[in-house]
């Protein structure tokens, strides 16, 4: 996989991925997105769906800032929470694609189901970190 795709390419799609991401949870927040077309469909009313896109945007906002980490932009002593924060990031959304597999609505499963596999398998590149060749190269 790390010769299938370079560290910073797969970083910076999962910056883009994540960015829409905070962008439609931003949308669903403001209430234009159906309740039942989040969480699993499982949520009961518009206050469930604001709290759930408040709770979705700080997950990803903290995404954000560990792939930022992994990359050395930010927190360059704090390595640590880079290499590790991507490893969860990984196993988040390959749970999150589990989910929308068996979501109640099946715009979710069909939409969000792609996007979250290939966010998995970006986050998994990333967590393998950089080549050291690549990391002098980039700098």
């Amino acid at each position: 996989m790390s010769r299938l795709i370079p560290f910073r390419t797969a970083a910076r799609a999962l910056l883009v991925l994540l960015g829409a991401a905070c962008v439609f949870q931003l949308v669903v927040f403001a209430g234009y997105i159906p309740t039942e077309m989040v969480w699993g469909g499982r949520l009961n009313n518009p206050e469930e769906r604001t709290v759930g896109a408040l709770v979705s945007l700080t997950f990803l906002l903290v995404m954000i800032a560990a792939v930022l980490v992994r990359m050395r932009i930010i927190g360059k002593k704090t390595q640590w929470i880079g290499h590790y924060g991507a490893w969860v990031i990984t196993l988040l959304f390959v749970l999150n694609t589990v989910g929308n597999v068996f979501a109640l609505d099946q715009r979710e499963t069909l939409i969000f189901t792609p996007m979250t596999a290939i966010s998995a398998m970006l986050a998994w590149r990333v967590a393998l970190g950089a080549d050291q060749g690549a990391v002098r190269r980039d700098r």
